[in-house]
């Protein structure tokens, strides 16, 4: 055991060794969450909000400002939907620092950057009526080191809230919640031709709540995500990216609003993603996408005397998220991208305290996420705004003049300096 631990060290140490001795490519300094939108919702593409899932990123991205202006809430409302801004800068030439600040709306993929993915806060109000203010305004720290051709990073969120009431005779009401992230990250080539993507992010949602002359009830939970990609060059032109996630949500629920403390599991969720994507970029033209594999499993616990485990299990496949970009001026570009899914759930419903009914179903891409989308990009010098087009501007062509609709679905914007 402790020679093949002996070999296992030495050859990863001999891997990053030799990936010192390589250039480091070009990588543009613009995107945002937008942009990937608008080509499919790709994960098969570099970009620069891939920061808040891997904070190693942030080594490509120093002396960069980036923030989303989001969707529309209300029309000609200052109020969009998953605004966030963030800025990274450079120390040095080896040391970038970063901060975030999100909102509970932040969207994309699973990262510290979101609050309480799967509404735990809430679950603990439902119990025991808690009253919680759901967590809001997350600050981010990250930061990155470029040793060579190896790129490290790590990132630490915060969020929090409470409530307390104080009579003026009797006991007090106190309530709490608050979520704490952590994130690493390393990229780093392997060779001349592979550039490898990983990162690990723990999210740790939690709440208390003590009524007056009550005992304490609390809701915890642990989230932990990896993530991996690798970018192999077949050719100057193409290159292959296969790309995995894991995703575990668990946590446990302490009811004193009984007679006695009352202990039990939340729903574990488990989320397993293979995809086998290409990159293709000839001149300012750039096409990226493929299919994938999703499992997602939920399990219920048994309520004792009442109902079994029960289980839920969602199979996609393929799902595929295509994408194009091209530059059609120096300041101007146009992006496509189109998502489909197609998978199957099987799902388990209590026949009585031991026994279960299952069922299963073939399901699609639901609406408003599956279909088209349209993008476009501009660079005024190192400024640049990304945004999805709303689809039915196209469709309504002349019928947009003087019309109130929104033109952009989604903004992104981003500077450079």
């Amino acid at each position: 055991m402790l020679q093949r631990f002996l070999y296992v060290t030495a050859s990863l140490f001999f891997i990053i060794f030799l990936s010192t001795t390589h250039s480091q490519e070009l990588i543009e300094k613009s995107g945002g969450f937008a942009r990937l939108q608008a080509m499919g919702s790709n994960p098969y593409v570099i970009d620069p909000y891939n920061m808040t899932i891997n904070p190693a990123w942030a080594a490509y991205y120093s002396d960069f400002l980036m923030g989303d202006l989001g969707s529309t809430n209300t029309a000609f409302g200052n109020d969009g939907g998953g605004q966030f801004i963030g800025a990274n800068l450079a120390v040095n030439n080896r040391l970038s620092l970063g901060v975030l600040l999100t909102r509970s709306d932040f969207g994309g993929r699973f990262s510290i950057a979101q609050l309480d993915p799967t509404n735990v806060i809430g679950q603990l109000n439902n119990a025991v009526g808690a009253g919680l203010t759901p967590l809001n305004n997350n600050l981010e720290f990250i930061g990155s080191y470029k040793s060579g051709n190896n790129k490290f990073g790590f990132g630490l969120a915060y969020a929090s809230s409470s409530r307390e009431v104080n009579p003026a005779s009797g006991s007090s009401t106190e309530a709490s919640a608050s979520q704490i992230g952590l994130s690493l990250g390393y990229i780093g080539r392997m060779g001349s031709g592979f550039l490898l993507d990983l990162a690990f992010s723990l999210v740790l949602p939690g709440g208390t709540y003590k009524p007056a002359g009550g005992k304490e009830s609390s809701v915890s939970q642990t989230n932990i995500g990896l993530n991996a990609r690798a970018f192999y060059d077949i050719s100057e032109k193409f290159k292959f990216v296969p790309a995995f996630t894991f995703q575990s949500y668990s946590g446990s629920v302490e009811d004193a609003s009984g007679t006695t403390v009352e202990k039990y599991d939340l729903q574990s969720i488990s989320v397993i993603v293979l995809g086998l994507g290409v990159s293709y970029k000839v001149g300012d033209f750039l096409f990226a996408g493929g299919p994938s594999f999703t499992t997602i499993s939920q399990t219920t616990p048994a309520v004792e005397n009442t109902s079994p485990e029960l289980t839920a299990t969602t199979t996609l496949f393929p799902s595929w998220n295509l994408g194009a970009e091209w530059g059609m001026l120096d300041w101007l570009w146009a992006r496509f991208g189109y998502i489909s899914i197609t998978g199957s759930v099987t799902t388990e419903s209590a026949a009585s305290a031991t026994t279960v009914n299952e069922s299963t179903s073939t399901i699609y891409g639901p609406a408003g996420v599956t279909g088209a989308y349209v993008g476009l990009g501009f660079k005024l010098g190192n400024l640049s705004l990304d945004g999805t087009v709303n689809s039915d501007v196209l469709r309504q062509g002349l019928n947009n003049i003087g019309g109130g609709g929104a033109t952009f679905a989604y903004l992104s914007l981003s500077v450079a300096f």
